[in-house]
């Protein structure tokens, strides 16, 4: 699956992708088509790589409810990672997470590539309520979330809890 804003690429990621990342192979990587550098996959994501590999074999292939690559269109390179953590419950709702390479910070990546995976969800009937965690002290994180459009909606001793609510509107779904 794959998705475009302006300035990016936002692609599923597949099992191959999964194994070069895993291994940290920059050569299987770049022989999959991207440019990448030892930032990517950062320690959250690395850690996540068997999550994501397991969600993929038991869906047979990816729902996009999942994990994405954040891709620089001009140069090919993965400036980071963005995606949910798997379907939507019950209830309809999804949790967001991103991070972007050092190296690419401060650009607007995440926002641009966060807000088109958002607009994306609204397109899924199932999706009704999108939220994220933080920790308190992660500004950069807590000022992105207020520019998406999140409230905190709770908090605990470690974490921050936002929410993201969509509301149908005549059939379709707006913010």
């Amino acid at each position: 699956m794959k998705l475009q804003t302006n300035r990016l690429l936002l692609k599923t990621l597949d099992l191959n992708l999964i194994e070069a990342a895993a291994q940290r192979d920059i050569g299987a990587i770049e022989a999959l088509g991207y440019k990448t550098s030892d930032e990517w996959p950062g320690p959250d994501f690395f850690e996540a790589l068997p999550y994501f590999r397991e969600l993929l074999i038991k869906n047979n292939g990816t729902r996009g409810f999942d994990s994405w690559i954040i891709v620089e269109k001009d140069t090919q390179e993965i400036v980071g990672g963005i995606g949910f953590l798997g379907d939507p419950d019950q209830n309809g709702k999804i949790e967001i997470g991103f991070a972007t390479n050092e190296s690419h910070r401060r650009k607007g990546y995440c926002y641009e590539a966060a807000q088109k995976l958002i607009e994306w969800s609204l397109n899924h009937e199932e999706v009704q309520i999108v939220t994220a965690r933080c920790v308190p002290d992660n500004n950069s994180s807590k000022n992105l979330l207020l520019k998406l459009g999140f409230q905190i909606d709770h908090k605990d001793e470690e974490l921050l809890y936002w929410k993201y609510q969509m509301k149908k509107v005549g059939g379709g779904q707006q913010k």
